[in-house]
């Protein structure tokens, strides 16, 4: 089989490192929409794993080290899940919540508490206890410290906590 090779310099890729760059993300693409499903809602997870598809096609060549490839996918996910939010499209819809509960009720369940928090803390809560990563590894992903990982996941457990007492009381 001939491989095609194409200007490097430009980001593209030869057609041996796309079939390469194809096979590893067909393995992960399902773990992708695990992790985006809950970040974005599952419409919108396939929407979001594709945008990452494309990105690291695109971005393959200029990984260095393959070893790193599925922690590098999964980052770039997360940054796509984060700029559709930061686009203005909430990652869930804030005014009402499952099963056209009022955010305002008082009467929230956990999932409902969690939907409205702002992204990052959202995103750091599935990482860590949707998926099992390790708060240094959620750090790794995110760009943050452990310390800071692990100061907003004990913030936000404290918040949610107080929240699910008001909706209590």
């Amino acid at each position: 089989m001939e491989a095609i090779e194409l200007d490097l310099g430009r980001g593209e890729v030869r057609s041996d490192e796309t079939s390469d760059f194809d096979a590893r993300f067909a393995t992960l693409r399902g773990r992708l929409l695990a992790i985006c499903a809950p970040l974005v809602g599952g419409t919108e997870a396939e929407d979001v794993v594709q945008d990452a598809y494309l990105a690291g096609r695109s971005r393959y060549a200029r990984l260095r080290d393959p070893d790193a490839f599925d922690a590098w996918m999964i980052r770039i996910a997360i940054n796509r899940c984060m700029d559709r939010h930061r686009r203005g499209s909430r990652v869930f819809p804030l005014s009402t919540t499952h099963e056209g509960r009022s955010a305002s009720s008082g009467d929230l369940g956990l999932r409902e508490l969690i939907e409205v928090l702002p992204a990052r803390e959202r995103t750091i809560l599935v990482l860590h206890y949707g998926h099992g990563y390790r708060l240094q590894e959620i750090g790794q992903l995110l760009d943050l410290s452990h310390t800071n990982v692990r100061t907003i996941i004990a913030r936000t457990r404290q918040s949610l906590l107080r929240a699910m007492r008001e909706a209590e009381a």
